[in-house]
């Protein structure tokens, strides 16, 4: 069961950890039972759990002497459920580890498989009436081709305002004049900027170019991209056109925005981070990736987990989402355009981390030598821009490469450390 709450996994029941044997003989492992019938209360207690698991189960056997001993081997799949044991406690498997989760960690575990979804939540020390009365949601309704535009009877029938008339996390993010005023969690977006490669980042490159963006959603989407547009111009780094702003596809870069506000989980009171390098743009978005997507399936895979969210801001006239669900497919798409890798995705459990890298597709030796046939010499600075390394050691060890290759000379012997220029050997 906690490998079904986490990401899945295998399980053979039979073998012995080599740590707790004496003997070095793998074979003595092996500590099978000698009928497979001695296994039925492992399945009857899978096929108990609440609710069932999606398994399957095979018996291995091995030879020896008289007899046949048999172990069991389990493949459990991901769920999209969250199960309990018929006692009712929550595994979670972390590692070795099968860990019992409790009231907080059970109600993310469930945002995280898309089971509830923070958007659902109602917040009762929110008035309702600055929302229902406010311009926001008046100026939205007045769009749509419907009859009723009474903004109380909308929001009761698109489920944002429960009964209790407590507004939902939903009703807030899309329609309050500042939800970042009201909500209990950070729900902004905000932007850094550093003047560094490095993939270890010292807090003295971090410039003063920081933003933090608020707003109803459509709005602070739409502010948090002229702004990252802004903050991409002011930083300077060496192009094979010479030192100017460095320049990612657009389309990109809009629709990591919108994913990361549009899906992160808002029960993490955390905000959306983008972080701009010299190199590189990393989106963080705060919560797991939920149900079963993952970083190896993203591009496929049809999940929502804030679908309220969705939907609504696909009504607006000028949507930051087309709702089809093609916008990561869109960001490959325009970064393989662009000339470029493809985006670098990784989660930690936590947080999803999206990376736009300028590394280019082509060999760097060609890109270097196109660089100094254009500009008559390259540094170690230079080289760090323009194949978006991350060490200056990289560069270096790539100029060695290139002296080997008789390709490159250095202009000067006496000029050392960032002195160095290379240029074309003849």
């Amino acid at each position: 069961m906690a490998f079904a709450n986490a990401e899945g996994g295998i399980v053979v029941v039979g073998i012995e950890d080599a740590k707790s044997l004496k003997s070095q003989n793998p074979i003595d492992q092996w500590q099978g039972q000698e009928s497979i019938e001695k296994y039925n209360p492992i399945i009857d207690s899978l096929s108990s759990l609440n609710p069932s698991i999606d398994y399957e189960h095979k018996f291995l056997y091995r030879e020896g002497g008289y007899k046949r001993d048999y172990v069991l081997r389990l493949v459990i799949r991901k769920s999209l459920k969250v199960h309990e044991t018929a006692k009712g406690d929550v595994l979670l498997r972390k590692g070795a580890q099968s860990l019992t989760l409790r009231g907080v960690k059970v109600q993310e575990l469930m945002r995280a498989k898309g089971v509830s979804s923070e958007e659902d939540s109602s917040l009762p020390e929110v008035r309702a009436e600055s929302i229902i009365d406010g311009e926001h949601l008046n100026s939205f309704l007045a769009t749509l081709p419907i009859t009723d535009k009474d903004p109380l009877n909308f929001a009761i029938q698109e489920s944002l305002l429960p009964e209790t008339m407590h507004p939902t996390v939903a009703l807030v993010l899309l329609f309050a004049q500042n939800p970042s005023s009201v909500m209990p969690r950070q729900c902004a977006v905000k932007i850094v900027r550093y003047d560094s490669s490095e993939e270890e980042i010292d807090r003295d490159a971090l410039t003063d170019d920081r933003h933090t963006i608020e707003g109803p959603l459509h709005l602070q989407i739409a502010k948090a991209f002229e702004k990252l547009k802004e903050v991409i111009s002011r930083c300077q780094c060496w192009t094979m056109d010479g030192l100017s702003s460095p320049t990612y596809p657009s389309e990109a870069l809009y629709e990591l925005l919108v994913n990361s506000v549009l899906h992160r989980d808002y029960g993490v009171s955390d905000n959306v981070l983008i972080s701009v390098y010299r190199n590189r743009i990393e989106f963080r978005s705060p919560g797991r990736l939920p149900g079963y997507v993952t970083v190896e399936n993203i591009r496929d895979a049809r999940f929502s987990r804030n679908p309220k969210l969705v939907r609504m801001l696909a009504k607006f006239p000028d949507a930051p989402n087309k709702d089809l669900g093609e916008g990561i497919n869109t960001v490959y798409e325009r970064m393989r355009q662009a000339g470029f890798i493809d985006p670098i995705l990784k989660e930690d459990g936590v947080n999803l981390y999206v990376m736009l890298k300028r590394v280019p597709k082509g060999d760097p030796i060609n890109v270097i030598s196109r660089f100094v046939d254009q500009h008559g010499h390259i540094t170690n600075r230079q080289a760090l821009d323009l194949l978006a390394l991350e060490h200056p050691e990289q560069a270096t060890n790539l100029f060695g490469k290139m002296r080997e290759q008789k390709l490159l000379v250095r202009e000067d012997d006496k000029q050392t450390g960032v002195r160095i220029r290379w240029v074309k050997a003849t």
